[in-house]
This record gives C-alpha cells, sequence and structure tokens, in this order.
C-alpha cells in the first residue's frame, strides 16, 4: 500500500481506480468512482457499475462497492464492502467476482418488477 500521509481524496481515487482495473470484470460493464467522506482516519469512496446499452443508454439499476482507505497507521489500509452486504473484503485476499454485480442488479431489479408505481 501507501505511506498514510500522502492519501488524500485524488491519490485515493486513484488507487481505488488501479485495484478496479485488476479485477476480471467483462468490458461491458462501466464504472465511475465517487469519493463520499473523510474523517480523522479514513477515506471513504463508491464505485458505481452498471451495463448502459444502445436502447437503454441509462441503466434502471446499477451495484455499487464501497471502499475505506484507513490512514490511521503508518501505512494505508485498504478494504471494500459490496452494496447490501456486510462482508469486508480485503484486495489480494479476496478474489473480486463479477457474479456479485450481477447479482445486485438481479435483485434490485426484481425488487422493482415487484413495485407498483
Amino acid at each position: 500500500m501507501v505511506a498514510s500521509s500522502t492519501v488524500n481524496e485524488e491519490s485515493g481515487i486513484g488507487i481505488v481506480d488501479e485495484i478496479v482495473k485488476k479485477w476480471d470484470v467483462n468490458e461491458c460493464w462501466l464504472y465511475c468512482i465517487d469519493f463520499l467522506e473523510k474523517t480523522e482516519s479514513q477515506l471513504q469512496f463508491r464505485v458505481k457499475w452498471s451495463i448502459p446499452t444502445r436502447r437503454k443508454p441509462i441503466p434502471s439499476a446499477t451495484a455499487a462497492v464501497y471502499f475505506t482507505i484507513d490512514t490511521s497507521k503508518k501505512d494505508a489500509d485498504l478494504f471494500y464492502v459490496l452494496e447490501a452486504q456486510r462482508l469486508i473484503h480485503t484486495p489480494g485476499k479476496s478474489v473480486f467476482r463479477e457474479k456479485w454485480l450481477k447479482d445486485i442488479i438481479t435483485t434490485k431489479t426484481m425488487m422493482m418488477d415487484d413495485v407498483t408505481f
């Protein structure tokens, strides 16, 4: 990882982007990284995933992965959690699965189909 003293909002986005680029995800998935919050010892980011198409450039559902960079130690630690889940993953120790994103999107789509507006 990197020294905690050098991590800020901009470099944190770069760190998260480097992790996400290493994941084995089909190229149809697009993502954007948003900075969420900075506390005394942590920076938090959200990576929103979707599969836009020509027929539907604005997808009806997205999947989010929340990253935290812990700067409380000399070297910063990084971990992530998938939307609506509690299991904490660490890059290099957990292997990211594209299926996790598909499951989140499928669940949201099914729920939206059941709700009448």
